[in-house]
């Protein structure tokens, strides 16, 4: 079995998932999209209003930012692999809760078994919580590598932060650089 008919199968098993309560409030579950042999995993924090209404990950203001800083760092959103930590979108967009995303770890669990890509680059706080270390500040941890099991893993800003101006687009851009530059090297 191909690693797409392997995602294609997870994809298949979650659609009715409830898990937790988000499941019952959603309108799509955004499972994840990309090229699943991906050797750049991105991980986001939880679907928006768009991602809730088109099933896709980072596909509003955020999500046009990303593909815009990707294609400045020299990759194309198509041969990478893009999902959130949660798959449900959390009530008034808030942050999803720690049971909210326990729920969910298992499904990225599997997604990151099938893909088995080189890095994984957090975007954002709850993404580097939910792979990396629960209580740290992303300050503190933004552009360093970690070891993570089988892959490296890049914490970074969420692209939400560059639309809100509190990030300048060149930090995003720089360290997709630097992600790039680790898996060419790799080849």
């Amino acid at each position: 079995m191909t690693k797409g008919e392997s995602l294609r199968q997870l994809f298949a098993a979650c659609q009715d998932c409830r898990r937790c309560s988000l499941g019952a409030s959603r309108n799509r579950l955004v499972f994840g999209e990309g090229n699943p042999a991906a050797k750049i995993f991105f991980l986001g924090e939880a679907p928006g209003a768009r991602e809730d209404e088109t099933g896709r990950p980072f596909v509003g203001r955020a999500g046009e930012m990303l593909t815009k800083m990707l294609r400045e760092a020299g990759l194309r959103r198509e041969d990478v692999y893009i999902t959130g930590s949660c798959k449900c979108r959390p009530p008034k967009n808030r942050n999803p809760l720690q049971k909210e995303l326990a729920a969910c770890r298992a499904i990225l669990a599997e997604q990151l078994r099938i893909i088995q890509p080189q890095v994984v680059v957090c975007l954002g706080l709850v993404a580097v919580h939910n792979l990396l270390m629960p209580k740290v500040r992303l300050a503190d941890v933004q552009g360093r590598w970690f070891d993570g099991p089988g892959y490296k893993i890049y914490p970074t800003y969420h692209p939400a932060a560059v639309v809100r101006g509190t990030v300048k687009a060149d930090v995003l851009v720089n360290d997709f650089c630097r992600v790039r530059e680790y898996v060419e090297k790799q080849l």
